[in-house]
């Protein structure tokens, strides 16, 4: 039975509670917020088929396929101004859908807890776009697939590199109707911590909270930020409230161990295409680079190739090639982040103090950020904060 004794090892893909014939592995949650497996070893009958799917202990072998790099931005506006960059991942899932399959992607519920999901039609793809700083749950999604590849559906899965990697693993065989796009990832936060944060924000503000964005693009592609909305139509911005939980993520103090020596790294990939941010498009076609996204795909197999021939007419691509998509925005794709000195301390003080409390002590408000919060708007109505951007 699969037994964890280093959290490291460890990127909770869920592949081994979906593969127990016995329905023995439970998810919980620990002291930090993140899910690992339980085995109850009362019922379990050492098959040991939680072991054989562990996409750790037993790592994919990459497609040897020559990854291709294509910068995309939709052609349809409106997609590209409500995607995090620039709607690679929609205009994939919409063929998908519009082949009679079916998508599955990371989408909040109506709660904010950070969720895996199907969709089923193009109307429902919009629940699926943008970046969440969460680690989502899967819940029974890896079996749902199962059944959908099995009926010989169409199945587009959209994750983290480990979640791709735990399903492939569970699936345990080759699928031509299954596709698979991973990212180029920095970590994955805790689920726990942010349903304090979701609390915390529900207590502090008399309206109730209707809107969550990680990279809103209220003041562009390069200044993107953290939006929270409120049914009475207002939306915090360059806050400090709405701000500390991202703030968390870029200074790797929320995310999982597992994530700073991270199993997945690498240029190629198990999955059919690899999206990330292509910041420097002035580099690659200085014509395009309007600060309203622009995505890297990589494209890492002849399925995947195939798809995405289907798809190009649909955006405005450039071709580079592989090593300079990584050069200018993806080192992330080889290198795990380190963590942060104060995590061990937070996670300690989370269990301890009121959210409030946790953001006076981490994020505290000094004089720099409060010129920050109050200039960024001025700056991006100036038009200086790209090139602002770009300086630093």
């Amino acid at each position: 039975m699969i037994t964890i004794i280093d959290k490291s090892k460890c990127c909770g893909c869920t592949a081994c509670f979906s593969i127990c014939p016995k329905h023995c592995v439970e998810m919980k949650m620990d002291e930090e917020g993140f899910f690992y497996p339980f085995v109850n070893g009362n019922i379990c009958i050492e098959c040991g088929l939680c072991e054989k799917v562990c996409p750790i202990l037993n790592p994919i072998p990459k497609h040897k396929f020559d990854v291709r790099a294509f910068a995309f931005q939709s052609k349809d506006e409106r997609i590209r101004k409500d995607s995090s960059s620039g709607g690679a991942f929609t205009i994939i899932a919409e063929k998908i859908i519009s082949e009679g399959g079916y998508v599955y992607g990371c989408k909040f519920d109506d709660d904010f807890n950070v969720i895996h999901d199907c969709a089923e039609n193009i109307e429902e793809l919009s629940k699926f776009r943008g970046s969440k700083y969460v680690q989502s749950k899967l819940d029974n999604v890896f079996i749902e697939i199962k059944k959908k590849l099995d009926d010989k559906k169409k199945v587009l899965f959209s994750g983290t590199p480990c979640q791709v990697s735990g399903l492939k693993r569970y699936l345990r065989k080759q699928y031509d109707n299954l596709f698979l796009i991973d990212l180029v990832c920095h970590g994955i936060p805790s689920p726990g911590l942010w349903s304090m944060y979701v609390k915390y924000i529900k207590g502090s503000v008399k309206s109730r909270l209707t809107y969550v964005s990680f990279r809103n693009k209220r003041y562009g592609y390069a200044g993107s930020t953290m939006a929270l909305g409120y049914e009475n139509g207002k939306t915090e911005f360059s806050s400090r409230r709405a701000q500390f939980y991202k703030y968390l993520f870029f200074q790797d103090i929320n995310s999982r161990p597992s994530c700073f020596c991270c199993h997945f790294k690498g240029v190629k990939r198990v999955s059919d295409f690899t999206i990330y941010d292509c910041w420097h498009m002035n580099q690659v076609e200085s014509s395009w680079d309007d600060d309203k996204g622009t995505t890297w795909v990589l494209v890492q197999s002849e399925k995947g190739m195939k798809l995405f021939d289907r798809i190009k007419q649909n955006a405005k691509i450039k071709e580079t090639s592989a090593e300079k998509a990584i050069e200018l925005d993806g080192q992330l794709a080889l290198h795990s982040t380190i963590p942060n000195p104060l995590r061990a301390q937070f996670f300690t003080d989370a269990q301890q103090l009121e959210m409030n409390e946790l953001i006076k002590r981490y994020f505290p408000l000094t004089l720099k950020k409060r010129i920050t919060f109050f200039i960024k708007p001025l700056l991006y109505q100036l038009g200086l904060l790209d090139k602002l951007k770009r300086i630093i």
